[in-house]
């Protein structure tokens, strides 16, 4: 046997060395150094050892590390306090309950696997205006996009907006906030902006400001020139009081002054201050416009009707003859009633008079002769429209001469019987 030379062994000990130096090794542990990291979805990124939504994730919210403070949430990829219209807040980000797995309908309603969230309502498949994305080999659980203004599925499943825009139609453009309107690559008010006034690109000339979205030489009534923009102090939260006094991040300005929230009776409407019982902008909750025509009365947008009518689900109704609505919005006149001067009344025939709720003819009824309620005495007819005698005494009269009392009574009892001297009296038929 040859001995074990000293060669030999030195080319051992620098393979074991070249084994512990990061190379790859045959039949060895992989260097943990080369594990690719979290396998996001579509719509995620990676933010340290774990992916998150930047349109939602309050940890990561536009962009990695950036965290939105306490109270607020990200909407969109902005820190805000409040979600958008259509969303929740569950936990810590807005969800839209309309398609998400996890908070189906409500927040923390999960669908169980193999299932999506379509129209708030866990099932098979997606209802009628959705997009089935994910699953059947894509990476995570299936689900129900609405591609015209999903951010993580605009146009077509995976096709995520940027932050800082939304999806409109199936394309990605600027996000703006109520009040105002995308202009180019930013959001501008064109009811205030110089460069923009009334529109996008119509700027006012040197001298000018923007007011009401009509370049004016001064500022209309309740606002101020602030560098060339008329502003309303009141409310705007760059200039709160004042030009440049502006409001730190998570206060909105309310009647004139920086404050953690509204003043009393008013509502934050993405850092506005509104009336939701009367604002036609955010008529009972914030960003609901009325239509053109209405008013946002106690909350609700209604029709706005003319003199002497009065809006009743949406229609204008006059209560003073309206038999469906009689006096109030839907209160309904009975079968055979008419609506006279707001009230319900019986409708009478030709040649009838309504009394207390009775037709009557008042030229032969002897309880209302002539009129309502003017009732013939004891032994008295109703002529027409008037009392009268009994027909034993217009016959008399008739004959010329007037019967003594006792005489008269027993004709009277004959006439009524059709009787006289055991004969039928003719002239008694015609009575």
């Amino acid at each position: 046997m040859r001995p074990f030379g000293v060669g030999r062994l030195t080319l051992m000990l620098l393979a074991l060395v070249a084994g512990c130096n990061g190379s790859t090794v045959v039949g060895g542990i992989p260097d943990a150094g080369r594990d690719a990291g979290p396998q996001c979805t579509a719509g995620q990124t990676v933010c340290g050892d774990r992916c998150a939504d930047l349109t939602t994730d309050t940890a990561h919210c536009g962009a990695c590390g950036t965290v939105c403070a306490a109270g607020s949430v990200c909407a969109m990829g902005r820190c805000a306090l409040s979600c958008p219209t259509g969303q929740l807040v569950c936990g810590d980000r807005c969800v839209d309950p309309q398609t998400d797995l996890a908070h189906c309908g409500m927040c923390g309603a999960a669908c169980p696997a193999g299932q999506v969230c379509s129209a708030g309502a866990c099932s098979v498949t997606c209802g009628a205006g959705l997009v089935r994305c994910g699953g059947d080999g894509d990476a995570g659980a299936p689900f129900c996009a609405n591609v015209q203004t999903d951010r993580a599925n605009c146009g077509a499943c995976g096709t995520a907006c940027a932050a800082g825009q939304v999806c409109v139609n199936g394309g990605c453009r600027v996000e703006c906030v109520a009040g105002q309107t995308p202009c180019g690559d930013r959001c501008v008010d064109v009811q205030t902006d110089r460069a923009n006034c009334g529109g996008c690109g119509t700027a006012c000339a040197a001298g000018q400001v923007c007011s009401q979205g009509m370049c004016q030489i001064s500022c209309a009534g309740g606002t101020s020139d602030c560098s060339g923009s008329c502003r309303d102090l009141q409310n705007d939260n760059a200039n709160c009081g004042a030009c440049g006094a502006a409001c730190a991040s998570g206060q909105v300005c309310s009647a004139g002054g920086c404050q953690v929230s509204c003043a009393a009776g008013l509502n934050n409407c993405q850092g506005t201050c509104r009336d939701l019982q009367s604002d036609r902008q955010s008529c009972g909750t914030c960003g609901n416009a009325c239509a053109a025509g209405q008013v946002c009365s106690m909350g609700v947008c209604q029709v706005s009707c003319g003199g002497g009518l009065m809006e009743c689900a949406g229609v204008c109704r006059d209560l003073q003859t309206d038999r469906a609505n009689c006096g109030a919005c839907g209160t309904a006149c009975a079968a055979g009633q008419v609506c006279s001067m707001g009230a319900c009344q019986v409708s009478c025939g030709a040649g009838l008079t309504d009394c207390a709720g009775a037709c009557r003819d008042t030229d032969t009824d002897r309880a209302h002769c002539g009129a309502c309620g003017n009732a013939c005495a004891s032994g008295r007819e109703c002529a027409p429209r008037a009392c009268a005698g009994s027909r034993a005494s217009r016959h008399h009269r008739a004959l010329g001469r007037v019967p003594r009392p006792a005489e008269r009574q027993r004709e009277l009892r004959r006439v009524r019987h059709g009787l006289r001297g055991g004969s039928v009296c003719p002239a008694a038929r015609a009575w």
